[in-house]
This record gives structure tokens, sequence and C-alpha cells, in this order.
């Protein structure tokens, strides 16, 4: 299980940063990091563990639903290791024309 979250933390962060992502889409890990930090929870953190499972698991949801909602041809990119750089964009296309040679003299 540790690969596991290990790679979901991994991926969300990667789609995080990666510009082909929806901005809104983005809000996911923010409300995930935002309810781990606030005061405010599901069930109260008087002892050590058992108030840190609610935050695992709303995180866990949180970040599966980004990963799972984030565009289906970048997901596989950043899963294997093989993310694009910047650039590292496709070639663009020719562009066609006429030209004419001028001579100087």
């Amino acid at each position: 299980m540790i690969p596991f979250v290990g790679q979901l933390l991994r991926v969300s962060w990667l789609l995080f940063w990666d510009s082909r992502v929806s901005v809104f889409l983005k809000i996911l890990p923010l409300l995930a990091v935002i309810y781990v930090l606030s005061p405010i929870d599901f069930l109260r953190d008087f002892k050590l563990g058992i108030g840190q499972i609610d935050d695992v698991i709303v995180t866990g949801i949180l970040l599966t639903l980004f990963v799972t909602l984030s565009p289906k041809k970048i997901v596989p990119e950043h899963a294997s290791g093989k993310s694009r750089k910047r650039g590292d964009d496709d070639e663009p296309p020719p562009v066609e024309g006429n030209y004419r040679y001028l001579d100087d003299e």
C-alpha cells in the first residue's frame, strides 16, 4: 500500500504543475492541503494516530479524484516517469509558402 500512496503523491504533484491540467481541477489537491492543515476535522485529533485517520482518508479521496479526473492522455506520462519537460513539445508543423530570391547585383 505504501508504494501506491507514494505513486499517488508523485503523480498528483506532477499533474498539479502540468499546464495541460485545468486550473479548476487543481483545486482538489489544494482542498486536501487545506483540510490537513485546518483545525476543523471530522474526527478530533485528541490522540496521535486516531485523529489523523480522517485526514488520510479525505486526502486520499481528493487526490484520487484529482488523478482520475485529469486528462487521460496526461496521467500515463507522469505515472510512467516519462513526463514531458519544458521545451519538449512536439515539433511544430511545417509552414508552406512561396518565396523569391532577390539578387543584389
